[in-house]
């Protein structure tokens, strides 16, 4: 009977004596928890960044994970903006679900080699399905860059340091009469290569125009059958290669590094594009970033839309030559 009783005030006192922790476990730890549940007829982004502060090119992991029907296509805005938001790596993966919804994760390592806050990207993600287009914008992700300079540290410069006395110098007539017999010398040697080769001479052609090298192109393009063996995203990639190319060289762009948005928002100031135009160059370039970013695969005679499209942009936009 003593022995019982001992037994029992034993295990009283090591049940009082557990952690918290352990009791809420042993009471809670075996209830199952409650799935989310994501609507399966629109687009949700949910996101997730490991640090919002950094030291000058520290890197920074920003996961994005979008949740969109399974017949939709999904895309992401381009990231990167000069020295202020850096890419340094982007990938993504389709994560499986049982409830009906596709879940897509993108993560970006990202960083920036530019003092203060910088939003990440002020871009949308949308998703196609049919004929409807779901959109929201880029997560509000912000950087804030510090320095890495000590809070102590002087701005201020050294003082100048005392004038050392070189070693004695050459006389000025030293290095004058010299330099003066080598430098007739080259002169003689020049104008004698070129009276030799007066004749010769042949002057340089002159430069190709950009919309001559983007009807080249366009034809050497057309002749690789990318439209008849129904590859889409190098078809797309070329096209929009050789569409960036002719605006680099007609209208002074660097847009062969410039994203979709910067592109158009310089070409919107042109008094050389109307508005149709304009209006034509984002559709193009947008349908080419979801072939080429979001695997979209449009059909053959939207392919065929798009070369016939760029072919006429580009014969509506060419600089006249004088002859």
């Amino acid at each position: 009977m003593n022995t019982e009783k001992h037994r029992l005030d034993f295990f009283k006192s090591a049940f009082i004596r557990a952690p918290l922790w352990l009791v809420l476990f042993a009471v809670t730890g075996c209830v199952e928890q409650e799935q989310k549940v994501i609507p399966q007829d629109r687009l949700t982004v949910e996101y997730s960044v490991d640090q919002g502060e950094i030291l000058i090119g520290d890197p920074v992991e920003l996961i994005v994970t979008a949740y969109y029907p399974t017949n939709g296509t999904l895309a992401l805005p381009e990231i990167g903006r000069e020295k202020d938001v850096v890419l340094l790596s982007r990938d993504w993966t389709d994560v499986p679900r049982e409830d009906g919804v596709k879940q897509s994760e993108t993560r970006y390592s990202i960083t920036s080699f530019r003092l203060g806050e910088h939003v990440v990207s002020t871009g949308t993600i949308s998703c196609v399905v049919g004929d409807k287009v779901f959109s929201t914008n880029f997560p509000n992700v912000n950087l804030t860059v510090n320095t890495a300079l000590d809070a102590d540290a002087s701005s201020e410069l050294s003082d100048i340091q005392p004038v050392h006395k070189l070693p004695g110098r050459i006389p000025v007539w030293g290095w004058v009469i010299p330099g003066a017999v080598l430098i007739a010398f080259l002169i003689g040697l020049i104008t004698s290569k070129l009276w030799k080769n007066r004749e010769t001479l042949i002057p340089s052609a002159p430069p190709i125009p950009p919309h001559v090298i983007a009807f080249q192109a366009l034809e050497s393009l057309k002749n690789k059958g990318l439209l008849e063996k129904d590859e889409c995203n190098p078809f797309y990639t070329e096209l929009s290669l050789i569409l960036r190319t002719y605006l680099d060289g007609r209208f002074r762009l660097n847009a062969t590094d410039e994203t979709t948005e910067e592109i158009v928002e310089d070409l919107s100031h042109s008094p050389e594009l109307n508005m149709d135009q304009q209006a034509i160059l984002r559709d193009f370039m947008t349908q080419a970033d979801m072939v080429k970013f979001a695997k979209g695969h449009p059909d053959r005679s939207t392919m065929e839309s798009a070369f016939t499209t760029t072919k006429a942009f580009v014969q509506e936009t060419k600089l006249e030559v004088e002859s």
